[in-house]
């Protein structure tokens, strides 16, 4: 068993213990001198050394209030606030719908497009400084055949959504 000794000196803990664990070893195998070899553990044996440096202090006080801030941080939930109607317009439920006719109209073969949808619907102002466009944006990623036929590939794009129709469109080359 493992005592701790001396104010709680991890270093005499584990000396105890080795020194626990060559007496065990050594009544079972060959003898050794215990006198020789407790006299070097006796001088390994030191009392811990209290805090002694200022800035170390204050680098242990820094690592324990930094941990307990991040204990305290794990209980916190973040709130969102429900979006201004006046401002962001009514929420578009059918979002999907509302993209696809948006799509059959900006794809050369609507009918080919594998779509993927990334979230919900979010308040977005995609306007400028002087000139603010409110609504809410969908981010999705689009393949569509192209005018040979072919595929194009996954694309990211994004449509923001204003009173149930499409008022901007991002990352179709406008």
């Amino acid at each position: 068993m493992i005592s701790r000794n001396r104010k709680g000196s991890s270093v005499s803990a584990i000396l105890i213990a080795l020194r626990s664990l060559i007496r065990f070893a050594t009544s079972h195998a060959r003898r050794i001198d215990m006198t020789r070899l407790d006299q070097t553990f006796n001088k390994l044996d030191y009392p811990p050394r209290p805090i002694e440096n200022a800035s170390m202090k204050k680098l242990v006080s820094l690592v324990c209030v930094s941990f307990m801030g991040m204990c305290a941080v794990g209980n916190l939930r973040a709130e969102t606030q429900p979006a201004d109607a006046e401002r962001y317009g009514p929420y578009p439920t059918n979002y999907k719908e509302i993209v696809m006719k948006w799509l059959d109209t900006q794809l050369i073969d609507a009918g080919s497009a594998r779509i993927e949808w990334n979230g919900d619907p979010k308040p977005a102002d995609l306007g400028t400084k002087d000139k603010p466009l409110y609504g809410y944006l969908v981010n999705f990623k689009v393949n569509a055949r192209n005018r040979f036929g072919a595929y194009t590939g996954m694309q990211s794009h994004g449509a923001l959504i204003r009173n149930g129709e499409v008022i901007k469109g991002m990352g179709f080359g406008y």
